[in-house]
């Protein structure tokens, strides 16, 4: 026995040794890696903050690369300014530095004219990226309310227009995307230092850069007493401002919304939509800010008092910051806490029973408030930093026991990860510390500092066996990804306003909420009014022959968009009017009834060429004017909605596929960007030396997803299908090709996939990816916008590039994808086929599908950003200049697959084909040659069964 475990020893040592060396031999642990912030900070220590000033003129750089620059004499006011006029490139500056220490850095800027974006910019101090957090910082542009708040013929209240209102701005360095929410500090030794700033998205003017440390702010009391001069106090006044009409704001996302929970909310209206709040979920991001004016009839001291509702971050406090006319009064303004509550209440400004005054003089002022992480800040940078540790701990764990690992084997990890126990121990005790932390600055005890001690027990528990962490890595896995969530929900500071109050010190202020009995008069007549109202049509109702029936999928909020485009672009210019009605399914069914619509839009890739097939459906090529209008979209874009030499529907939206990397973990593991297959196999072999995982698409279908859905992108065989110079169909489009020698190739090579590589069939590409565990997968492009607004943490981590392909023989490589997407189409029972085409003319422009894009993102945010299939609406939308060479790289290989009746059929087939080699075994020439003859059969008998309606 002691033989035994003595050569058990001897061979699990060797195997440690092993696997070192397959871990190290190709792993680079650059010296050179960027510190975080926190780091960066703990290493230069407590640095002094010299009272100096530094001023760059903008016009006097040193070097610049790939930059678009014009040096204007005059600009908006100001001298000497430098344009900086396309994003990219950089631009150089020599400083002189009298005194070592931390400074902030500042810019003097004009935003030029853009996609409407905030400007992204990077930072490099002698020729180098500081920390983290400076490789990317935005600059606001500021958005303005053009209209009022409008109504349309059935009284309901329209969002308000919006449009940026340009202007100069010095703004600080901030990081807004993360958690350190205050101006960033840059270290300089005294001498001579470069500073480069880097575009990376959207142009603007700049005047000159400031290195500067900033005065401390006074206390309130040092506020009080300086103004004690002007000591007089304002009589009993009470000036009311409304929320939802501010004077400015940093996002167009801050548009007024609407409450009916309370009669007391103002305006109100039983029934009817009235914009009587501002905020709510939109306004949670550190760094937004809205604006209002006030005037107050004479000079003396004010309080301020806002009617607010937080009931979005349960049992805490979100945080705002007070400027007073662009500056904030005092130190206590920094800070501002709105508790939690699911009843309106009013928010004074200052401490208990001690309201914080204010002097203001005789006239207009701009109340500011900006979203912060307050207190918070330093927390939840230091939460960050903890789990950006234990994400590299888990990568490293997993490169040694897999995902999966085999619970009766000993791995060692002792031994093989140098001071494991003692780095599991500092996180927990950092952990720890960040508990006791939250609850003294949350004021509480809970739930929310509780999930971080539990995070912290599991991780001590582990240093104590570490033989009991392969059977816990799910476990470990899950708090990781609870602990990347935790942190994305603290960040969010949502408050919802009613109105502002400024107010003399003595005035009484009116209750927030309304009576008992006016609550319960409000619900009875709202309960009445429910089988009244019509929620289903979208503002106007028009009644004629000469209008348009509209059907529209999706959110109300996008089908108000439509139909404020409508109002202020189509109408007016070819005064047909269009009634638009919000409608989720039924369309077959309203055919079939004869109740259908003129125009739908946004159909499913399967539906146009099913109803053509049965005549129910325009061919918009008879139009004289069509083949003007197909220029808009790719080239095969129209393939799908073709049909006997007919074209029954207009592209509206395209997805198609993306090759997304994890940036940090490739460059760790010296892993190039696969640009063919045969790179991609090597990366296989080489990540899952490593235990880590490639991501390839795979979704099984049911019979209802198989007939909309198309065969395009829902798995990588279409890819490959055409990369390897295959078809799915004949010329006839009445057989499949898919016992061809190029067909049968793809088939097998996509199923070695699984079969030879073991790659995961079923997977949360977001979770794995944003944890490293899967740093390479394809995905559809849109999958950037889950990555972009739910992903904080590994920010700037991540890019796109196109996917890998076939090296043809003249060097080129085959990138070829299949697509997916909606379409538009007219009815052939319309009265008004002529109007219906020049509405979907109108729809499908550059103009209008950009403006919607826009409109969209400003109202939902970056989670919505546009798959518009229009290319030139595409390359005004808000991409910056690598993420929209990328896309457009690949969108030049996009190949559109048709869809037949009875296409159906081989989505299903393929689908079946697959399951029985990888989990029956099935030879795939012969699994792929079965399906094929079943296909062949079900196409002919779709083709006879619909000869009927092609007499």
């Amino acid at each position: 026995m002691k033989r035994y475990l003595k050569t058990l020893k001897v061979s699990g040592a060797i195997v440690s040794l092993i696997t070192i060396f397959l871990l190290l031999q190709n792993v680079v642990f650059s010296s050179e890696s960027i510190p975080t912030l926190q780091e960066y900070l703990k290493k230069i220590g407590n640095a002094a903050r010299p009272q100096k000033t530094v001023v760059v003129d903008a016009v006097n750089y040193t070097a610049s690369e790939n930059a678009s620059l014009r040096k204007a004499e005059e600009f908006k006011g100001r001298k000497n300014v430098l344009l900086w006029e396309k994003d990219g490139g950089w631009v150089e500056w020599k400083v002189h530095i009298s005194e070592a220490g931390l400074y902030n850095m500042a810019l003097d800027y004009y935003p030029l004219p853009g996609k409407g974006l905030g400007i992204e910019l990077a930072v490099m101090i002698d020729g180098k990226i500081p920390y983290k957090e400076a490789r990317k910082v935005t600059f606001n542009r500021v958005w303005k309310d053009t209209t009022g708040i409008r109504k349309d013929k059935k009284d309901n209240d329209l969002r308000p227009k919006c449009e940026e209102e340009p202007m100069w701005q010095q703004a600080d360095f901030i990081d807004t995307e993360g958690f350190y929410n205050r101006s960033l500090p840059f270290y300089f030794t005294e001498g001579e230092h470069t500073i480069r700033i880097v575009s990376i998205r959207e142009p603007f003017a700049l005047k000159q850069l400031v290195i500067y440390n900033p005065e401390q702010l006074p206390s309130y009391d040092e506020y009080i007493k300086s103004n004690s001069s002007n000591g007089k106090v304002s009589k009993k006044v009470i000036v009311k401002v409304q929320g939802e009409k501010p004077y400015l704001k940093s996002d167009p996302i801050l548009y007024p919304t609407y409450d009916r929970t309370d009669p007391a909310t103002e305006p109100y209206h039983v029934s009817k939509i009235r914009l009587n709040t501002i905020g709510q979920w939109n306004w949670r991001y550190p760094g937004m800010w809205i604006s209002w004016k006030v005037e107050v009839p004479e000079d003396g001291y004010y309080k301020i008092a806002i009617k607010v509702r937080q009931n979005f971050v349960r049992g805490l406090s979100v945080h705002r910051k007070l400027y007073i006319d662009g500056k904030i009064p005092f130190k206590e303004a920094e800070d501002i806490e709105f508790p939690y509550s699911i009843r309106w209440y009013i928010k004074t400004i200052g401490e208990k029973n001690k309201p914080y005054l204010v002097y203001l003089t005789k006239g207009v002022h701009e109340i500011k408030l900006e979203a912060t992480l307050g207190s918070f800040t330093e927390l939840l940078s230091r939460v960050e930093t903890t789990a950006i540790g234990l994400n590299d701990i888990y990568r490293k764990i997993i490169m040694i026991t897999g995902a999966s690992p085999d619970l009766y084997r000993d791995y060692f990890l002792e031994e093989q990860i140098p001071g494991l126990v003692k780095t599991l121990l500092k996180y927990a005790g950092e952990l720890e510390e960040e508990a006791a932390l939250f609850e003294k600055l949350a004021g509480q005890k809970g739930g929310e500092a509780e999930f971080l001690r539990r995070v912290a027990l599991q991780l001590r528990s582990m240093a104590e066996d570490t033989d009991t962490i392969p059977a816990r890595i799910s476990n470990f896995r899950d708090n990781l990804s609870g602990l990347s969530s935790w942190l994305a929900y603290r960040r969010d500071q949502p408050l919802e306003i009613d109105y502002i109050l400024v107010a003399s010190p003595d005035a009484e202020l009116p209750s927030p909420t309304a009576s008992i009995a006016s609550k319960f008069v409000n619900s009875l007549k709202s309960f009445i009014y429910s089988f009244i109202e019509d929620y289903n049509n979208i503002g106007e109702v028009y009644e004629g022959q000469k209008v348009i029936k509209l059907w529209v999928g999706g959110g109300r909020d996008q089908a108000q968009i439509i139909r404020d485009l409508i109002n202020d672009s189509f109408t007016p210019q070819t005064g047909i009017k269009v009634n638009v009605s919000l409608v989720q399914a039924g369309l077959i069914e309203a055919i079939l009834a004869g109740k259908g619509p003129d125009v739908v839009l946004t159909v499913s890739r399967g539906q146009p060429v099913n109803l053509a097939a049965r005549g129910a459906l325009v061919d918009l090529s008879k139009f004289k004017d069509f083949d003007e209008v197909k220029k808009r979209f790719a080239p095969t874009a129209l393939v799908p909605y073709t049909y006997n030499g007919g074209v029954y529907g207009l592209p509206v939206t395209q997805d198609f596929y993306m090759l997304f990397y994890r940036k940090d973990i490739l460059k760790e593991l010296n892993i190039d960007v696969p640009q063919t297959w045969d790179d991609m196999y090597r990366v296989i072999a080489k990540l899952q030396r490593y235990n880590l995982q490639v991501g390839l698409p795979y979704q099984r279908i049911d019979a209802l997803e198989a007939i909309d859905a198309g065969l395009g992108a829902r798995n990588l065989f279409p890819t490959l299908l055409l990369q390897f110079g295959g078809s799915f169909y004949d010329k006839t489009k009445t057989r499949t090709l898919l016992d061809r020698p190029e067909a049968v190739a793809a088939f097998k090579t996509w199923t070695d996939f699984y079969t030879k590589y073991n790659l995961p069939l079923i997977y949360d590409f977001y979770n794995r990816f944003r944890t490293g565990e899967m740093p390479i997968g394809i995905a559809p492009y849109t999958t950037y916008n889950l990555l972009a607004t739910a992903a904080p943490e590994i920010r700037n981590e991540w890019a796109m590039a196109p996917i890998p392909g076939v090296k043809k023989a003249n060097g080129e490589i085959d990138r070829s994808t299949g697509a997916s997407g909606t379409a538009c189409i007219i009815l052939k029972k319309s009265k008004n086929k002529e109007a219906c085409w020049e509405f979907l003319k109108w729809w499908t422009s550059d103009e209008t599908q950009m403006q919607f894009g826009k409109e969209l993102e400003m109202l939902m945010g970056t989670a919505a950003r546009y798959n518009t299939a229009n290319l030139k609406a595409f390359q005004r939308l808000p991409w910056n200049k690598e993420e929209l060479e990328s896309l457009e790289a690949q969108w030049k290989y996009v190949k559109e697959i048709e869809e037949v009746p009875g296409s159906y059929y081989i989505t299903r087939s393929i689908d079946s084909a697959f399951s029985a080699v990888v989990y029956q075994g099935i030879n795939p020439r012969e699994s792929l040659w079965k399906y094929t003859k079943e296909i062949n059969d079900e196409l002919e008998r779709k083709r006879i069964e619909l000869s009927t309606y092609n007499k």
